[in-house]
């Protein structure tokens, strides 16, 4: 796996619907920054923050990648914006935007129709989408809030979602699996367990900790023999 592909996929990462929420209540302010390696080597540090923009209910999403010298040298740095907005407890994506440093091709704009049933790229072209989708970024968020409604449920069901990218749509699958306690730079957490069942050819953990607003406090990924990516809590 490329250097370039890897500073794309671990942007991605805080990315893999419908989320039966009872309301819409405002979701809190975030501000974390996760160490990320391949194949035990870092490869710098990413910076994810949430906050409100725009209308009631509406929030950007944006993540900035502070890559390690050697891959900023070469690769420059990925990084990601996601407008939503959170509607009958569902997250609607408005717009995404992902940029890499030096190279324009691997950075692109999706524009979301008002009712969710299209996107038109940078280039003006035009894809209907399934009902629901999000883009690859506030894919996280919807996980999120699907955590949320359903983590204490005795026999909770798989969770499905539609992700939007520059060229394809993937249909994904969770499972919760668990309880685990995880040691980070930024302390020891009680996580929830959450894997992707989707593609056994895919691996997708995702540990989730109540303490932290819900966010996960570990990921890891691999695809194929490659080695895994992983990004854990810093602070």
């Amino acid at each position: 796996m490329s250097i370039r592909r890897i500073t794309v996929l671990v942007t991605g990462l805080l990315a893999a619907a419908s989320v039966a929420h009872a309301d819409d209540a405002a979701l809190p302010n975030l501000d974390y920054t996760y160490a990320g390696s391949f194949s035990g080597l870092s490869i710098g540090d990413v910076n994810v923050s949430l906050k409100p923009a725009g209308d009631a209910g509406c929030y950007q999403y944006t993540t900035t990648s502070k890559p390690s010298s050697f891959v900023r040298a070469l690769y420059g740095s990925p990084n990601q914006f996601s407008t939503f907005c959170v509607k009958d407890g569902r997250i609607v994506s408005r717009r995404f935007e992902a940029k890499l440093d030096g190279d324009d091709k691997q950075s692109y704009t999706l524009d979301f129709a008002a009712d969710g049933s299209s996107v038109t790229d940078e280039n003006g072209v035009k894809r209907e989408i399934p009902a629901g989708a999000v883009d690859n970024f506030s894919l996280q968020q919807a996980v999120r809030l699907w955590v949320i409604a359903h983590y204490k449920d005795s026999n909770p069901p798989i969770a499905e979602f539609d992700m939007v990218d520059r060229k394809n749509i993937t249909h994904y699958k969770f499972q919760l699996s668990g309880h685990e306690q995880v040691q980070t730079p930024a302390g020891t957490f009680d996580t929830i367990k959450m894997e992707r069942i989707d593609n056994p050819k895919k691996v997708g953990l995702f540990w989730i900790a109540p303490a932290k607003d819900m966010m996960p406090v570990k990921i890891t990924t691999q695809s194929g023999s490659t080695p895994a990516v992983e990004l854990i809590l810093k602070k």
